[in-house]
């Protein structure tokens, strides 16, 4: 596959002729597999693990446990002793987006039209059971976008290398990871590697992991995120704050209840609240219960937030809350395998500007696909309400649509379009309705490898949004995932 051609190709109508060469792509490599319910609950890419190197491939040390001609770059036996193997894999990633009055026509640029696209590159050398080493190189790039960012594009980088040492010990089993890695915890809400990002989050750091039989487990964090640059392998010194973190799960119910509890700090500079720029240092308690029971779903996360905030010119503290649950229910053995899906969520905002306290909630690092793939709206002075259905037409096909209802926590502090990224326009009115979102989404598991992924989303823009002076977004975003 010529990934070069697609980099270069930039002239009127590309992006229409790539979509076209890429649906054929996909079609072709439509081949047998198990049905898929493509689960809206799952941090994977389809029915494909978000980190390649969670997958276990020893039990395909024996040729004739093989299914796949991947396989055969799946384990490659070193000769070292009867533990020695190296997997390599990769990704590839296109991505085609349209906006239409992005930012709610309040911010430049309004409409903007552009593909992005993804490679990675990973190996995981396994010299035993005990030691092993994980590399992967990533670059990204943006085609015709307007004002890109470092999370869109990008050279060239180291985005993942470390040691990682296992131990078992009795009925607990320790592992140690030191090095450049991606970190989620929990349901990745508040600690997301941004995998709707083009470039995705990464971490200069250790973790520590314990896991016991019954199936708790506990997390220690120490990092440094990483600053991504533009430049290739430029970011050895790039840094964005501090980053520690204890995240600790237990199940109940033989596993149909779990309860998790957490302690995030994370240290930030250059974030904006309303019209004040500074430095951010705040710490995250909090909570999480999921689980299922039968076909019924159910996952939530609530958390407290307090600490400093401060600028050249003053100093303020923090005080804030953020909530989240989705529950849903499949109605399994009825045609086209409906299902029902709610979702509210609630994150607080500064109530007086003019005051010494800093209300806006602000996730170490966010998840917002939460909200919708598109990104139109953040965590932060945000209460949503998001009732959906769903269906699956085909065994690997899941249609979801549904209306998402925002509201402004706080009339007195900002719309939030990204993270920390006020519309400040819309602090000059008091309305509390931000919106509603008509959001169609579309999922299929072509094979367990490649997916194919759609959204369409209509805001209907609320008075918080037409007092300012805006309207309604428009966005629209086509995706292919390859996965080897």
């Amino acid at each position: 596959m010529k990934l070069v051609a697609l980099r270069n190709a930039v002239v009127p109508g590309v992006h229409f002729r790539r979509l076209r060469l890429l649906s054929a792509l996909a079609l072709l490599m439509l081949v047998a597999s198990p049905a898929v319910w493509a689960q809206y609950f799952s941090l994977g890419k389809g029915t494909y693990p978000l980190e390649s190197y969670e997958i276990d491939y020893s039990p395909i040390a024996e040729s004739e446990k093989r299914t796949s001609w991947l396989d055969a770059l799946h384990y490659i036996p070193l000769g070292w002793g009867s533990e020695s193997y190296i997997s390599l894999g990769g990704e590839l990633r296109e991505q085609y987006w349209n906006q239409v009055s992005e930012a709610d026509a309040l911010r430049s640029p309004i409409n903007d039209s552009y593909g992005l696209q993804r490679v990675a590159f990973d190996a995981f050398l396994h010299f035993n059971s005990h030691v092993s080493v994980f590399g992967e190189l990533a670059r990204a790039d943006s085609f015709d976008k307007l004002s890109p960012s470092t999370t869109d594009e990008m050279r060239g980088r180291l985005q993942q290398g470390f040691i990682q040492g296992e131990d078992t010990i009795g009925n607990l089993a320790m592992s140690a990871r030191v090095g450049r890695q991606e970190i989620t915890l929990g349901s990745g809400r508040f600690v997301w590697i941004n995998d709707s990002s083009n470039v995705r989050t990464t971490h200069d750091g250790v973790r520590l992991r314990a896991k016991f039989t019954d199936g708790a487990s506990l997390d220690l964090v120490l990092s440094r995120p990483v600053t991504s640059t533009y430049t290739a392998f430029d970011d050895w010194n790039s840094h964005a704050g501090s980053f520690e973190a204890v995240y600790a799960s237990e199940p109940f119910l033989a596993s149909q209840l779990h309860v998790d509890e957490y302690f995030y700090h994370r240290r930030l500079s250059a974030i904006q609240f309303g019209n004040l720029t500074g430095t951010d240092d705040r710490d995250t308690i909090g909570g999480r219960i999921w689980g299922a029971f039968g076909s019924f779903k159910f996952d939530s996360d609530f958390a407290y937030q307090w600490g400093n905030y401060h600028t050249t010119t003053l100093a303020k503290t923090v005080s804030a809350f953020g909530a989240s649950a989705r529950v849903l229910y499949t109605f399994e053995g009825s045609p086209l395998l409906p299902g029902a899906q709610l979702q509210t969520s609630y994150f607080s905002g500064t109530r007086n500007p003019k005051s010494q306290a800093i209300g806006a909630f602000l996730a170490p690092f966010p998840r917002p696909t939460l909200l919708n793939y598109a990104g139109l709206n953040t965590l932060e002075n945000l209460v949503e309400v998001y009732p959906a259905c769903l269906i699956t037409p085909l065994p690997r096909l899941t249609l979801r649509f549904g209306p998402q209802v925002l509201w402004r926590a706080n009339i007195n502090d900002a719309v939030y379009i990204s993270r920390t990224t006020p519309l400040t326009k819309t602090l000059r009115d008091d309305s509390r309705y931000i919106g509603t979102n008509l959001t169609w989404t579309a999922q299929w598991a072509l094979t367990p490898n490649v997916s194919l992924f759609g959204e369409y989303l209509h805001e209907i823009a609320g008075r918080a949004i037409t007092d300012a002076g805006g309207h309604g977004t428009k966005v629209g975003v086509v995706m292919l995932d390859v996965n080897f």
